[in-house]
């Protein structure tokens, strides 16, 4: 079984468990704007904010999930059609990572799958070192500046990026390295911290099953990671 298997194989058994298959109940999804999905920060070079990236939002009898995503659709999905919907775009995972997120926490076997608006990115970064923990050389996955600049100034660190525009960019005195660069870079690495939004563009079986712990952020793999049992760091979530 694989990964998106294993997490429709979970869904499923929610549904049948909680009757919910066949209910008149959409789960809509719609793209927010950089306002609605991280408010007004301090800092503008969130990919967010930068147009790169979208926060895709599905809301499932008033149960809020959020995905991450590069690409994503405008539809309009019964609970059903989660399980049948094809995963083979960044577009339809992000649909379907976020109404996972939608009814888990519909049902309270997730939270935090709202993000932080505000002040509260500083803050989550703020607060990061004492989840890395005495680490010496850490991968961070995804470019996350607040999460990068407080990284390089206590760790050796290493960042990959999915991004053409980012990519050989000097941040905080890091280089941000391509994704090929990924499989040296875990093998110097004494921690995965790695953006959940890896489960919606596919990319997550990268961290996994390897022989470095693997730490995920962020509110995409929120009901994922209560699914897969993965250890997430998200202080200021909702």
């Amino acid at each position: 079984m694989n990964l998106y298997e294993e997490l429709r194989e979970a869904l499923r058994k929610e549904i049948q468990k909680h009757s919910l298959s066949g209910q008149n109940i959409s789960v809509r999804y719609k793209a927010l704007s950089p306002t609605e999905a991280i408010g007004k920060p301090e800092h503008d070079d969130y990919p967010i904010i930068k147009g790169k990236e979208v926060m895709v939002e599905a809301v499932f009898n008033g149960a809020k999930g959020q995905a991450f995503t590069d690409e994503f659709e405008n539809a309009d999905y019964f609970v059903d059609d989660l399980l049948k919907i094809e995963l083979n775009s960044n577009k339809r995972r992000a649909s379907f990572i976020s109404g996972l997120n939608a009814v888990f926490r519909y049902l309270n076997l997730c939270d935090k799958t709202i993000h932080c608006k505000d002040t509260e990115p500083k803050e989550c970064a703020n607060n990061l070192s004492e989840a890395i923990g005495p680490r010496n050389n850490v991968l961070l996955v995804g470019h996350q500046p607040r999460f990068l600049e407080m990284l390089a100034s206590q760790y050796n660190i290493r960042v990959v990026d999915l991004d053409q525009d980012n990519i050989g960019s000097d941040v905080f005195g890091v280089v941000i390295e391509p994704p090929e660069m990924t499989p040296d870079a875990i093998k110097w690495c004494d921690l995965i911290f790695a953006t959940g939004s890896t489960v919606v563009n596919g990319t997550i079986t990268n961290f996994l099953n390897q022989d470095k712990p693997a730490l995920f952020y962020g509110v995409t793999i929120s009901a994922a990671a209560n699914i897969l049992d993965l250890k997430t760091y998200c202080h200021c979530g909702h």
